[in-house]
Parts: C-alpha cells; structure tokens; sequence
C-alpha cells in the first residue's frame, strides 16, 4: 500500500492487535504486513458475497 494509505495498527482493539501479532509470528511478516494481509483478504471475501446471483457457470 502507498504511504498515506498504510493501516494504522493502533486504531484496533489490544485483542486483535494481539492475534494480528500472534499471526505475523507465525507468517515471519510484521504486524502492519499481516494487517493489510487481513484487510485485502476481507475486501476479496466482501466484493465475492456482493456479487449478483446468475450466470456464475458461464
């Protein structure tokens, strides 16, 4: 992500900042990495549920 976009870690609660830490040890990525990891994850996962119904075979 660009500079100004970057995620701000410190906005999330000290739960999720806790497994976001937990998951960057375990991926060798820092916490910012693993972060926007989560958010572009979510993002493909929401615009594939937003999808309109039809033609999914074609």
């Amino acid at each position: 992500m660009k500079k100004d976009d970057q995620l701000v870690i410190h906005h999330v609660s000290p739960e999720v900042r806790q497994l976001i830490k937990l998951y960057a040890a375990v991926n060798d990525c820092t916490q910012a990495e693993m972060l926007e990891r989560i958010v572009l994850e979510w993002h493909a996962q929401q615009s594939l549920s937003e999808r309109p119904p039809g033609n999914e075979d074609e």
